[in-house]
This record gives structure tokens, C-alpha cells and sequence, in this order.
């Protein structure tokens, strides 16, 4: 303990517990980085306790925001608040959704002083900034001195680990954004992105939902720019047959639907002409002359570029959506995906992309597909209705459940968000006059009330039972079927108005009630946890190169035997360490094993009964109009097919039902998307380490203790990727099943495409009904192992991904022989032990 802990101990009140902090040997340094957990050891009652965190954190403040500060006063506040990094607050939600104390937000309207881009992730705080300063000098100054030496394989190592750091953060978070036309998708992204006039909105749209829209931060520069991705010639030439069948349909059932959505793709692009042209004709070469990108068999990528977001709306108008009124050529049929980037958006969209995932299909198959698989990407997911029906609409309840699948148990989505927007549209007069709010307290007391407060009191009145309900919906559509699902962890609700929130003359709301702020939290809270993890690896990393340079460098005899000590030491440990990872997956891989016999056992005795009742012959559709042209497209589609009102109809996944159901509760033990459980691989790869407690201790004040710096942190990163690949391992192993149930009933959705003429539905629903029947004794057997190969496919990439890499990073520090001639890189880790504890401390952070 030194003068500083004793004296501030003194002041603050706490001198019964100085003699405690002199047995936890606290000096500055580790005071100011005291945390929670510390705080109950060292404070056991609550009282005290939480009068001595108000001011450890006043402290802690003040050096953060002192600008006279003394540079070691900075360099501890910033120590301080690196300790906390992994502690990213979460947004603070009320159980019905509503943030408390909303911050307030500056407009994204006016271009920074200094330009966004930098590389790798720049902090924003002070501590940040000056930790990322020092490691980036740190990084320039080494590499420069690396590059005077001899060429030698020790050397290059060296140089390619550091300038690995300097690579950057790539993999981003997804948010993918539902909603049918008209919810308010547009207006909401809009209204978060401070510009009105971004995404191109309006009540014209029609099949141009199938056309998927990224939003994302533009990093490089100021301009509001557009990448258009489109389909390929071959995929267009499909797609065209497809749509040229649907329309030529004599058969009285026939989907008018469909015939409507066919109609709309192909005069969009060609003119009401082009319905009656031949398939040759549309093809020909001078109908693309406006987009050489989608005739080129390299660059399938359009580039646009504006100076700002109207202007940027305006042009890629043609490429997004169906309006009668545009003069313009619509190429959106032939659009696979538009990206936009927006500048000044960094706090917000750094690490972030929003998804516009349109909520309907016209059932082409690469949209279809590319739809998939983002889903399966989205870390979080924006359910987006107009409030006046956001409780009683089917529509958007039907597009989770049939997409729930990808997104959690096939996927890595970690909450659900439902939005209800448009809640500034309401009439005082009618929701006060109705039945169960009339005579009552709340109707009294607006009455009373000017015309201003009494639209407020509605509009919240309405906000707080749109929460209520759609907490007691999503717990009876989702929760009550699914009980591996925590409603608490994943679930909330917010209620927004766009309008009110860019009204500048005379609101009804104040911008906290419109909740746009909220979302907004949420957005930057997820941005900044992210930036805070790269900055995080980077300074970790820079502190673990130097710790190996500096030990390699000693000229230190004795330290050839403690080398060869600690390589055998850890090289057991990492045996040791693998063998619980082995127990751990051998004991999921026989539950895997037994559950997946009985799914096998109940899906050969009703699988043919279930596919009947939800997908061949449902009773909804039992006069069959128009659904031979459904039958069709999902056979077409290898048995997948999502609808124009956004329905999915996967026939693989329902025959796979039964095998699901028998996993999916054991599955999400195994495999959480949020956090860890006490069984999950994630939980076991976290606590992995082949350095002990009783290593590290009794080569604490020794030359040995660099190695170890370096190990840790080689140790840490391998760690986080290994989380990431058992994350898309996991979603190739829970489809599994369904795909292998693809590959037995292909041959049979071949068949059936081809199909036509009269008496097309019987002819189709009988031919699947024979297939499954005939093949359900292989389909399940072999879903079941290419399941458990999977799974076993993944324990081992796990340990062989641990043993080698940690075995090559042993070779490299301990291997090595002494005095390298190495450059000295004293004062660099000199420099970046202020930032000592982010390179120790664990990291715990969850996919």
C-alpha cells in the first residue's frame, strides 16, 4: 500500500479498511482499478460499500475528464478504464421496452472536422485514444527496426504478427430489419440515420420488397454512395421461364397472385410490351445496354455516387422499387442486393449493418437463397408494424415463426426487437370514446386537458398496452412453443414515431417519447462494445509481441533451462486441458446421439402425415387454387419457397420436424447465441488456458514472466476465433439435418418441375407423397449421421486447432535460442505497461 490509497481511505471515511487494502497489497495503480467484484472483497457490507463506489467513481471522472492532468495521472485513469472495457453498458430497458433517461442525440448532418476513416478501429474517449496512440507508435517504430535485420524465419514471424494487428476489425454486426410495405421501414432507418431523405420510401411499392437493402457507415469519405449487386444472366434467363409459365396458366386455379407479381417484374424492366415477347427476345443484349455491369462476367457491381442523401435516393430509386409514376426504366428485378454507405454515421454503423430484409418473395431462387443466409447472420432483429395493428396482425408473427429457425437455432441472432411505429397517427376523440377506455380514470383526466396534452396522454396510454400485449404474444407464440427460449434475454419493444421525431414546429412528442433515441442507444451500444473489442485485441496483441522481442533478446544463461521447463510444464497442461474438452463433447455428442434416434423413429412414423397437413395438401388451400403453382416453385426451389405475403414454405424442414424437436432444447445448451451455459462449447472455450494460477505465480517476478505475457495473449486470440468458427460450424451442423433430407428427396423436385398440363397438383402431391414414403427409413438414418459427423467433425477441429497453434506459439517463444539480436524494445514496452492489466485481463465477451 502506498500514500495515495491511505490517504484517499482517510478522507473518504474508510480508515477500518486500511489494514485489509495493505493485505491486498492495493497501491494506486491497482486502486484505480478496482472494479465490482474487487469491491465486494475488499468492502463486505452494502452500505459502505455502495457509499465508497460513488466515490471510487467520482474519481475515476475526474481524471477522465481533467485536461490539466498530469500525463501518469491520464495514463492511470486510462488504465482504469481499460479494466472496464469488456463491461460495454448494455441499453437500460425497462421490462416494457422503454429506455430510462434517454441521452440526447447531435444531428449526422454536419461532416466531422477530421475524417472518419482510420485503420485499425479508433476509439473516441481520451484513455482510448492515447492507448491506441501508443500501441500504433509502438507497432511503426518496431517494424521499422525489424526491417533493418538479416532475413530470418524468427524475424518474419515477428513481422507478419504485427502486421497482422494492423489489419483491422472485419467481420461486422448484422440487424436485420423486417416489415411488410407500408410499416414504416424506411422512415424508421431514415429517421435513426438523422437523414429524411436516405432510403427511398413511398406507398407504391409492390414485388420491389424482394430486393434487399444494407445500410452501413461509409468509412472512406463524405459521399452517400450505392453498390448495386445484380443477378446473373443465366439467373434472369430463369427467372423470366418461370414467370412466362406462371402467366401463360389456362388452369382456372391458377395463382392470380403470382401471375400478378410475374406481370410486375417484367414490364418493370422491359415495358408492357414485354409480357408478350419470346424468352429469345427479352434476352437480347440491347435491353441491358444501361447496365454494362450486369453483362460482365467479372464486375456484376453498379457504383454510385452523390454529394447527398436525396440526391443518392433519387438515382437508386429505379434500382429499389416499382412506381408507376417514375418515367425512369425500373431495373429492381434484376437487383440481388443494394449496399448504401452513409458518412458520419460512425458512432452509429462503424461495426454495424441494418438488413432491410423485405418481408415478401417472388419466389426467385437466388434471392431466396442470399435471403437465408443473411437471416442466419443476423445478430439482432427488428420486427417492424404499424402500432394499430401491431398486436392483432397475423402477418408479422407469421414471418418470425417461419423464420425462427434460421435465426436461432440455425443462425446467431441474440434478441428480438418488435418496433411498433406510426404511433403519432392516432385520434384522441375515438381512443378515449371507446368501449374499455370510456368512464375510466385516464378518460377523465385527458378530457380535462388541452388538445396537445390529451394526444400525448393517448398516444403513451397506447404505447404502454402495445408493450404489454406484444410481451403476452410473443410469450404465448414463441416462448410457450419453444422453452428453450428465455423471453427475459431476448424480447423487447419499442414504440416510435418517426414524424414526431423530426418535427420541428410544434411535437406532440418530446424526441425521448418518440423513442427514436432509444433505438439510437441501442445502435452505439452495440457499435462501441464492438469497437472496444478491437481496440482491445490490438493493444493486447502489441503488448504480447513486445513482451516475446524483450524476453528473446535476454542474454540471461539461466534462462535456457527455464525455457525447456516451462515448454514441458505447458505441453502437458495443454494435454491435460484437451482432455476436458474431449469429455465435455464425447458426453454431448452420445446425448446428440440418443435424441436424434428418437427424432428418427417419430419422423418415419408421422413424417408423411405432417408434410401432408402443413405443405402438400393443407387444408387451408383444400380447393388447391392456385396452389399447383406454389407445389411448383417450392420444387423448383429444391423444396424451399417464401410466398408474396412473406410465408415460408420449406418442405425439407418440415419433414426434419420431428428430429428438430427431439434436439433443439439440448441443442441450445450446447450452442447459446447469447452468453454462455454451464455445458455450452463456449463456456469450455473460455476457460481453457494451459497457463495455471500456480504457473503464472511462480514466474511472476522472473524473465519468464514475458513468455507468459506473450502465450496469454496468443492464447486469448486463438480463443476468439475458435468461438467464431464453432458459431458457423454450429449453424452448418444444425442444418445438417435438413440438407441431407434435401439431398434424398432432390431427384423427386426434379421430377415434379416438370410437371404441367391438367391435373398438375394431384400429379405433384402425389409424386412427393410416394418419394417420402418410399425413402424415409434412409432420409432419417442418414440425417441423423451426417448430424453427428458434424458434431464430431467439430471436437475435432477444436482440438487440433489448440494443439497446433498453441504447440507453434511454444515453438516460437520457448524454442528459440537466446541473445537473437534483436532490436531492443525496452522503452516500447515501457511505454505500453501503463496498458499492462488489457493485455492480462480475461476476455470473456460472447458471439
Amino acid at each position: 500500500m502506498d500514500n495515495f490509497v491511505r490517504d484517499k481511505l482517510t478522507e473518504w471515511n474508510f480508515s477500518e479498511y486500511i489494514d485489509r487494502f495493505k493485505d491486498e497489497e492495493i497501491d494506486k495503480e491497482s486502486f484505480l482499478l478496482l472494479d465490482e467484484k474487487a469491491f465486494a472483497n475488499l468492502i463486505p457490507k452494502l452500505g459502505p460499500r455502495y457509499k465508497f463506489q460513488e466515490k471510487h467513481k467520482a474519481i475515476q471522472k475526474e481524471l477522465e475528464n481533467d485536461g490539466t492532468a498530469t500525463d501518469s495521472q491520464v495514463q492511470t485513469s486510462s488504465t482504469m478504464a481499460w479494466a472496464s472495457l469488456d463491461q460495454a453498458a448494455a441499453p437500460s430497458i425497462s421490462p416494457q421496452g422503454k429506455r430510462k433517461n434517454p441521452p440526447t442525440f447531435p444531428s449526422t448532418s454536419t461532416p466531422p472536422k477530421q475524417p472518419c476513416f482510420s485503420k485499425p478501429t479508433q476509439p473516441t474517449s481520451k484513455f482510448e485514444r492515447q492507448a491506441m496512440k501508443a500501441a500504433e507508435t509502438c507497432v511503426t517504430q518496431v517494424l521499422e527496426k525489424l526491417k533493418t535485420l538479416p532475413k530470418k524465419e524468427f524475424i518474419d514471424y515477428l513481422k507478419g504478427k504485427m502486421t497482422k494487428l494492423r489489419t483491422g476489425v472485419k467481420n461486422k454486426v448484422l440487424v436485420g430489419v423486417f416489415g411488410k410495405t407500408g410499416a414504416g421501414k424506411s422512415s424508421l432507418i431514415n429517421a435513426i440515420l438523422g437523414e429524411p431523405n436516405c432510403l427511398p420510401n413511398g406507398a407504391n411499392i409492390s414485388a420491389c420488397t424482394s430486393v434487399m437493402i444494407q445500410v452501413e457507415a461509409n468509412m472512406t469519405n463524405y459521399s452517400y454512395e450505392a453498390e448495386i449487386e445484380f443477378i446473373s444472366k443465366k439467373e434472369w434467363e430463369d427467372d423470366i421461364k418461370s414467370h412466362q409459365d406462371v402467366m401463360s396458366d389456362e388452369n382456372d386455379n391458377k395463382n392470380e397472385e403470382l401471375v400478378r407479381v410475374a406481370t410486375a417484374k417484367i414490364q418493370a424492366f422491359y415495358g408492357k410490351d414485354g409480357v408478350g415477347k419470346s424468352l429469345k427476345d427479352l434476352m437480347k443484349g440491347e435491353h441491358f445496354r444501361e447496365i454494362p455491369e450486369f453483362l460482365s462476367p467479372t464486375n456484376t457491381v453498379k457504383m454510385i455516387s452523390c454529394g447527398t442523401a436525396s440526391e443518392l435516393s433519387g438515382k437508386i430509386a429505379c434500382y429499389t422499387r416499382s412506381d408507376n409514376k417514375m418515367a425512369v426504366k425500373h431495373y429492381w428485378p434484376l437487383v440481388k442486393c443494394v449496399t448504401i454507405k452513409v458518412p458520419n454515421t460512425k458512432e452509429l454503423l462503424e461495426h454495424i449493418v441494418l438488413l432491410d430484409l423485405p418481408g415478401t418473395g417472388d419466389c426467385n431462387k437466388t434471392r431466396d437463397n442470399m435471403w437465408k443466409s443473411h437471416l442466419s447472420q443476423c445478430s439482432s432483429v427488428w420486427i417492424v408494424n404499424d402500432i394499430q395493428r401491431a398486436a392483432s396482425e397475423r402477418e408479422p408473427w407469421m414471418i418470425l415463426e417461419s423464420s425462427f429457425s434460421y435465426l436461432i437455432q440455425g443462425g446467431e441472432c441474440e434478441n428480438i426487437t418488435f418496433i411498433c411505429t406510426k404511433t403519432d397517427d392516432i385520434n384522441p376523440k375515438n381512443y378515449l370514446g371507446s368501449p374499455v377506455l370510456k368512464n375510466t380514470e385516464l378518460h377523465l383526466d385527458l378530457e380535462k386537458k388541452g388538445a396537445a396534452e390529451r394526444k400525448r396522454g393517448c398516444i403513451q396510454h397506447r404505447n404502454e398496452q402495445a408493450k404489454i400485449m406484444l410481451g403476452e404474444r410473443f410469450n404465448d407464440e414463441v416462448v410457450k412453443k419453444k422453452p428453450f427460449i428465455q423471453m427475459e434475454k431476448i424480447f423487447q419493444v419499442f414504440t416510435v414515431s418517426a414524424e414526431e421525431f423530426q418535427n420541428d414546429e410544434n411535437p406532440i412528442l418530446e424526441q425521448e417519447q418518440t423513442e427514436i433515441p432509444q433505438l439510437k442507444q441501442v445502435l452505439e451500444d452495440m457499435n462501441e462494445r464492438h469497437s472496444k473489442t478491437a481496440v482491445k485485441d490490438y493493444i493486447s496483441g502489441v503488448y504480447g509481441i513486445l513482451s516475446l522481442i524483450k524476453a528473446a533478446n535476454s542474454n540471461d544463461s539461466t534462462m535456457v533451462e527455464m525455457k525447456s521447463n516451462m515448454y514441458q510444464l505447458l505441453k502437458d497442461s495443454l494435454e491435460e486441458q484437451l482432455s476436458t474438452i474431449t469429455s465435455l463433447m464425447t458426453k454431448h455428442y452420445n446425448d446428440l446421439k440418443k435424441l436424434l434416434s428418437e427424432g428418427v423413429a417419430n419422423s418415419k412414423k408421422s413424417c408423411l402425415q405432417i408434410a401432408k397437413e402443413k405443405v402438400i395438401t393443407p387444408e387451408a388451400r383444400k380447393d388447391g387454387r392456385g396452389y399447383h403453382r406454389t407445389l411448383s416453385s417450392l420444387c423448383r426451389n429444391k423444396g424451399f419457397c417464401r410466398s408474396t405475403n412473406g410465408d415460408i414454405t420449406d418442405l425439407n424442414k418440415t419433414l426434419a420436424e420431428s428430429m428438430y424437436a427431439a434436439i433443439n432444447e439440448k441443442f441450445a445448451v450446447i450452442f447459446p447465441n447469447a452468453g454462455t451455459t454451464g455445458e455450452s462449447i463456449y463456456k469450455k472455450i473460455c476457460n481453457f488456458s494451459i497457463i495455471s494460477d500456480n504457473m503464472a505465480k511462480e514466474w511472476e517476478n522472473t524473465p519468464m514472466s514475458l513468455y507468459l505475457m506473450f502465450l496469454t495473449t496468443e492464447e486469448h486470440f486463438l480463443k476468439d476465433k475458435l468461438k467464431r468458427d464453432v458459431l458457423l460450424r454450429k449453424k452448418v451442423i444444425y442444418e445438417s439435418l435438413t440438407d441431407e433430407v434435401q439431398i434424398i428427396m432432390c431427384p423427386c423436385y426434379e421430377e415434379a418441375s416438370k410437371i404441367s398440363g391438367k391435373g398438375t397438383l394431384k400429379k405433384t402431391q402425389e409424386l412427393l407423397v410416394k418419394h417420402i414414403d418410399s425413402s424415409k427409413n434412409p432420409m432419417f438414418d442418414n440425417a441423423q449421421k451426417k448430424m453427428l459427423e458434424g458434431f464430431e467433425n467439430l471436437r475435432e477441429y477444436i482440438e487440433q486447432t489448440l494443439r497446433t497453434e498453441l504447440l507453434e506459439s511454444l515453438k516460437r517463444s520457448l524454442k528459440t535460442p537466446n541473445s537473437l539480436s534483436l532490436p531492443d524494445v525496452s522503452e516500447q514496452l515501457e511505454n505500453m505497461e501503463t496498458y499492462k492489466m488489457l493485455a492480462l485481463r480475461e476476455r470473456t465477451s460472447q458471439i
